[in-house]
């Protein structure tokens, strides 16, 4: 059995990184599906939401142990090559995620547009950008893959593994430019729509915009965050593949882009579900909020102000 010896004390240094990242971050994946699945109420688990971050989760575990399966091997045998099928995979693996990560945060939209509710040709408006932006991701990602130079894949594995996305070329670049594109739309339009929904609310049951402001569930601001970040990391990322091509240590920052979404969306999730739940709870038990509620509304019950809107009240995906 090879093992990298000192003289490629950089080559060791960088698969041992992807490890210590991917593991930890990976495991914490873990108790965050046994929490979501203990303590959300069975109401909620029909939900679309629920599922689909269980499957975020899940998403993340299999990302982390697929590359910290392929990382100990490179560092057990780095002089082995490693299949042509395995790096094309970890390519994928590694870039598709965000892809269907941020089709989760486009139910944040779909709230503020109830399907029922919302005229056809608003809603063909409102989602035809961001889904021919979605498409045009998954286009850029199949032309990387196919485009890719297959001949460095047949180095051996140390060499092959190293560099395997960072600075490859113009697909990628384009893939995270319109990722970023894709986060500003959808984030725009949630910040107009949750400006509409403050103003609407103030009219209907009276107070000061700063009133009503207060009112709105904080998560909206963990969902801020869910847009800004990666659009953020999305920019920093294109600047240094354009000015530092040849910088593989740059993987990392993908990486961790990564499972900050997954925990960002899934935080802002359970944040959201938490707080329509109490709200439905003290709406059945006939708590007004004229008795000092923590909602301070100042002229009518939480029921009336609760139905203006509830963010999270789609069809169940498994009717009873």
């Amino acid at each position: 059995m090879s093992t990298l010896d000192s003289s490629d004390a950089i080559s060791l240094h960088y698969f041992l990184t992807i490890i210590l990242i991917v593991v930890p971050l990976g495991a914490t994946l873990i108790p965050i599906i046994g929490t979501l699945i203990f303590f959300t109420p069975t109401e909620s688990r029909k939900r679309p939401v629920f599922v689909l971050n269980i499957l975020a989760c899940l998403l993340g575990i299999c990302q982390a142990v697929f590359f910290a399966s392929l990382n100990t091997s490179v560092v057990l045998h780095p002089d082995k090559p490693v299949s042509h099928i395995t790096l094309i995979a970890a390519i994928a693996i590694l870039l598709a995620p965000p892809i269907l990560i941020d089709s989760i945060l486009l139910l944040r939209l779909l709230a503020f547009y109830p399907i029922q509710l919302t005229p056809h040709n608003t809603l063909i408006a409102i989602l035809t950008p961001t889904f021919l932006i979605k498409a045009a991701r998954l286009a850029c990602l199949i032309a990387f893959l196919v485009a890719y130079p297959v001949s460095r894949l047949d180095a051996p594995g140390y060499v092959a593994v190293r560099g395997l996305v960072w600075g490859r070329g113009p697909w990628v670049i384009a893939l995270f430019a319109l990722q970023a594109l894709d986060n500003s739309y959808v984030s725009s339009m949630f910040l107009y729509k949750l400006y509409c929904f403050g103003y609407t609310t103030q009219k209907a049951v009276g107070g000061s915009s700063r009133d009503i402001f207060s009112r709105v569930p904080a998560v909206f601001i963990i969902a801020l965050g869910n847009y800004v970040v990666p659009v953020t990391i999305d920019i920093t990322v294109i600047a240094l593949m354009i000015l530092l091509p040849d910088w593989s240590s740059g993987v990392y920052i993908l990486f961790v882009a990564n499972f900050i979404t997954i925990l960002g969306i899934v935080f802002a999730t359970v944040w959201t579900t938490n707080q329509n739940w109490i709200l439905r709870r003290m709406v059945e038990a006939g708590v007004d909020a004229r008795t000092q509620s923590t909602m301070r509304f100042q002229t009518k019950s939480i029921a009336d102000a609760f139905s203006v809107y509830d963010p999270y009240d789609t069809p169940d995906l498994f009717p009873a």
